[in-house]
């Protein structure tokens, strides 16, 4: 059942346009934050002490985003963060120093903000213990069918999109303009999506490629007898969708989905090259990660991507221009931040660029990070990432997982990586759609195996 209703809700978050309306992220927040609290409860994850260390510094981080919250004196706001009334008397027409206002330049921003983390937070909590009782091959096999119905939403759309008006699904206009890829507002998230996806069937497949016994005869023959096998026809069909899903990011133009797409799968192949013995097999598990890019780009058309990639360049400017007055709000707010998603808000005042386009997000979400959450948000992020990292590097080298485990947590590892890479120039992570969907990779990398525990069945 948790299987089954956590798949429902990757694909509410991914279907419902990424989630990014408040209709759609409302109900994704509740429902992750059900399904967290419930699998937390039937695992009885407080047991557990890694899980519990988490969710300490879990707690320590939404403490922190709530501090944000808490309305102060102003002599008391003035003394600890001086930046939060310089920025009032420039935004606030008429302002008067009000005699209490929190840390956050907008606290209704803020308080958005914790809701949606503590939501996924207790997500991550539940999803990492809970993942032990979901077969992983019909989890794979269920983000697959999602993958590539996305995919063919993405690819179909695209061949009738009016680029004057364009629509999601041919009837939703976007409220604020975008470039929409299938059901996504913006094609680099769209992009990002996939490059969380793509790995974990590319290890999947390797899996069953280890697995399936070889040609018991040489020559094509051999090979074409090898194909009709159950195994092997698995593979074909898993192989066969992660090309069409490539496709659909090359389809996109999106330079950030293909770069961060590249270093997933490099990753990917560095584990195969470092787990498998040199021959046939090390080459043709290589030559599969390497036709998943290089059939995409052929079949899709790699003389526009690469024309796209000449002017990245010249496009990058505004981003650069950005970085730089996000750097000044980090100087301004260095201790508590402007608030957890108040960047859009901030750069109302700091923006010195071309103003015809504003920087609602730092297209960086680690500058971003820092410039919302100052040190006081910063610091309690740092230790959940290194807790994570260090909790994945304890499960990769614990040697009890099987073959398909391995593989498919090592995919779940890059996906990772690939969009850690992306969120370097875009905020695909700022979508609620994604943001689930990373939340599930790492209950995927984090999880334990363990079916022989004492506990309920979920």
């Amino acid at each position: 059942m948790f299987g089954v209703l956590l798949v429902a809700t990757l694909a509410w978050g991914a279907l419902a346009f990424g989630a990014v309306y408040a209709w759609a992220y409302w109900p994704l927040a509740i429902s992750s934050a059900s399904l967290g609290l419930w699998a937390s409860v039937t695992t009885r994850a407080w047991r557990d002490p890694r899980a519990r260390t988490l969710l300490i510094a879990l707690g320590a981080t939404a403490l922190a985003i709530g501090v944000q919250l808490i309305a102060l004196p102003y002599s008391v706001l003035a003394w600890l963060s001086p930046g939060v009334d310089t920025f009032l008397r420039q935004f606030a027409v008429g302002y008067h120093p009000a005699a209490l206002h929190p840390l956050s330049i907008a606290p209704g921003s803020t308080a958005g903000a914790l809701a949606l983390f503590v939501a996924f937070a207790l997500l991550l909590v539940g999803a990492m213990r809970a993942m032990r009782f979901v077969r992983l091959e019909w989890l794979v096999s269920q983000l697959m069918g999602l993958g590539i119905a996305l995919a063919l939403v993405g690819v179909i759309q695209q061949a009738f999109l009016d680029e004057k008006a364009p629509l999601v699904y041919g009837f939703w206009e976007p409220q604020f303009g975008a470039a929409p890829y299938g059901p996504f507002i913006n094609k680099n998230h769209f992009a990002g999506w996939m490059v969380m996806v793509l790995p974990v069937l590319a290890g999947y497949a390797y899996a069953l490629f280890q697995r399936t016994p070889r040609p018991s005869q040489p020559g094509l023959s051999g090979w074409v007898r090898w194909a009709t096998t159950v195994e092997a026809s698995r593979f074909v069909l898993v192989s066969t969708v992660g090309l069409a899903m490539s496709l659909s990011v090359v389809l996109t133009g999106s330079r950030s989905g293909l770069a961060s797409l590249l270093v997933a799968l490099t990753f990917l192949a560095y584990a195969v090259w470092r787990s498998t013995h040199p021959g046939h097999g090390r080459r043709a598990a290589l030559g599969f990660l390497g036709a998943l890019v290089l059939g995409a780009l052929a079949w899709g058309g790699a003389d526009t991507l690469l024309e796209r990639f000449a002017r990245a360049p010249a496009e990058l400017e505004g981003r650069f221009a950005a970085w730089r007055d996000t750097r000044e709000i980090i100087g301004d707010f260095p201790w508590f931040g402007t608030g957890l998603g108040t960047y859009g808000r901030a750069m109302l005042v700091y923006q010195t660029g071309d103003r015809s386009s504003m920087y609602v997000q730092a297209h960086n979400d680690y500058l971003q990070v820092i410039a919302e959450g100052g040190l006081l948000v910063s610091v309690p992020v740092a230790i959940v990432v290194g807790l994570v990292v260090a909790g994945i590097r304890r499960r990769l080298s614990s040697g009890q997982d099987d073959r398909v485990t391995v593989w498919v947590r090592l995919g779940a590892v890059a996906g990772l990586l690939g969009i850690a890479a992306q969120s370097l120039v875009e905020f695909s992570l700022q979508m609620p759609g994604n943001a689930v969907l990373f939340v599930v990779l790492m209950a995927i990398a984090l999880h334990r195996p363990d079916r022989a525990l004492h506990a309920t069945r979920v």
